[in-house]
């Protein structure tokens, strides 16, 4: 049991910022029910899919989720569309303002049918402005957000992505947060409401701090290309790395004895934050020449016995062989019908008596399309119409 169990999501979402959010929804035990197009079904299939058919992306973005195919701009089609309104709580999509309403599938012609639905859009560029029906992409948040900016470190300040799908990803915790939070204010005052999380708006948002900085200074700080030489990641003597993070200046000192450099923390230059703020070129180097002179398991026992922030560098492979993210579910197991047993991602979020699931793996295109009808109380031979006049 979850704690969304009894929660139905009827998602319209596509690609990755709307389909992670329902994710999110369904590993806490929701419903949901992914209504796709008809002969296509969501564009995030193909993306990267591989000659047995293994497609990473939708298997992420997709997994605990029932897969209906509608082509909702047949009238029948609506229909069916609507009758599954009637039995949901939330309604999400990530179209852009206008279309849903185009299709007789807007949030007054949805509210009619179901008062109480949380009626759900993940936005490019939120609801209203000038900008509100422009479509919108992850590298278009990186980009209008700032964050291109702040990691730019190329020739001439050359802006640069953090990583591929940040703000999809981003955007999509925004967005199950605000079905959350409608959620539970229905439980409390009995009503239904409209909820947008936008790309952009979850890009500033995710930035608070540095963007609150900047408004006050007038000034766009870039990060230093090398970092802040105690928080930052070194290389060592076998050619691995490994990361400190040291913020409390009480700390300072147990890092210096720790890389055999006790002299580091009374050096003039260094003893005092402000003082390694200003000499940060000078502390890197003598850290890096330091570190560069025994292998990174040597380094991490000395500075986890002098108890200071640190971790492995690791990619994803090794990650995803560490114990700790396998004691805690970080990666954890799913069974596919078709490839076997998959290893994917857990949830990084832990609940004591209503944990997270992940029960099944995303589904083939229309998997649960006659189950869902027969749910809703179509017969064989409707169904079997429907088919014929390809509405599913």
């Amino acid at each position: 049991m979850g704690p969304l169990d009894g929660i139905r999501v009827l998602d319209f979402t596509r690609w990755q910022q709307g389909p992670w959010a329902t994710v999110m929804l369904g590993d806490m035990g929701a419903e949901v029910i992914k209504l796709e197009e008809r002969t296509t079904g969501d564009l995030g299939r193909a993306l990267g899919r591989q000659p047995d058919g293994f497609c990473a992306y939708f298997e992420a973005h997709d997994r605990n989720k029932k897969s209906i195919t509608v082509d909702v701009r047949t009238p029948e089609g609506r229909a069916i569309a609507l009758k599954l309104v009637e039995h949901v709580d939330v309604l999400a999509h990530n179209f852009r303002p206008g279309v849903m309403d185009r299709l007789g599938l807007g949030y007054e012609a949805v509210k009619a049918v179901n008062p109480r639905i949380i009626y759900a859009s993940a936005s490019g560029f939120g609801p209203v402005g000038p900008l509100a029906t422009r479509p919108s992409y992850d590298v278009i948040g990186q980009a209008m957000g700032g964050i291109m900016v702040t990691q730019g470190g190329g020739p001439e300040g050359e802006p640069h992505m953090v990583m591929p799908g940040v703000a999809d990803q981003v955007g999509a915790m925004y967005f199950a947060y605000g079905i959350s939070m409608a959620l539970i204010a229905r439980e409390r005052f009995g009503f239904g409401q409209q909820v947008d999380a936008s790309l952009y708006g979850s890009q500033i948002a995710l930035q608070a701090m540095n963007v609150t900085m900047a408004l006050r200074n007038g000034v766009h700080q870039r990060s230093r290309p090398r970092g802040n030489p105690t928080f930052k990641p070194y290389g060592c003597q076998d050619g691995k790395w490994l990361a400190v993070g040291v913020l409390d200046p009480a700390v300072f000192p147990r890092l210096c004895q720790a890389v055999l450099r006790p002299d580091l923390a009374t050096d003039p230059r260094f003893a005092e934050p402000f003082a390694r703020y200003a000499n940060a070129d000078a502390l890197e180097v003598e850290l890096s020449a330091a570190f560069a002179g025994d292998t990174r398991a040597a380094w991490l026992e000395r500075l986890i016995a002098g108890d200071v922030p640190c971790g492995p560098v690791q990619d994803y492979i090794e990650m995803g062989s560490d114990p700790q993210a396998l004691e805690n579910g970080y990666i954890t197991t799913v069974d596919h019908p078709n490839l076997g047993s998959l290893r994917v991602v857990g949830s990084p979020v832990r609940l004591s008596e209503t944990p997270a699931s992940i029960t099944m793996p995303a589904p083939e295109l229309g998997q649960h399309t006659e189950e869902i009808l027969l749910n809703l109380g179509y017969d064989w031979e409707q169904i079997a119409a429907l088919r014929e006049a390809k509405v599913i």
